[in-house]
């Protein structure tokens, strides 16, 4: 919605941004966490790429890492594609979520 109260799709990508963040992370916006300057945008943007594990949710990671497989093998605590498909999951959210409008994706490249 936006300070302008207008409806755009630049503002529909902006939600879907921060949907990500919060589904991947458990955090919300409002969380207490993210006083001051502090957001849950920035906690992420600071965490990637090396400390991706740090924000995703614990719960999530735990039920990637029980449900993945590979050729019928667990992936390892540390797997590199698990990471990297974080990492990318992560990158979206926040190039959806950026403060300008004009510099967020659009949905197409989503």
């Amino acid at each position: 919605f936006g300070l302008a109260g207008r409806v755009t799709t630049k503002v529909d990508v902006y939600s879907f941004g921060v949907l990500l963040l919060e589904i991947f992370t458990r955090r919300k916006p409002t969380d207490v966490m993210f006083t001051g300057d502090a957001s849950l945008r920035q906690w992420v943007a600071e965490a990637l790429p090396h400390a991706i594990l740090e924000v995703v949710d614990g719960c999530l990671l735990n039920q990637i890492g029980s449900s993945s497989s590979n050729n019928g093998q667990q992936e390892p605590a540390g797997s590199t594609t698990r990471d990297e498909l974080l990492v990318s999951i992560m990158q979206v959210g926040l190039s959806c979520s950026r403060e300008s409008p004009t510099e967020r994706i659009d949905m197409r490249e989503v």
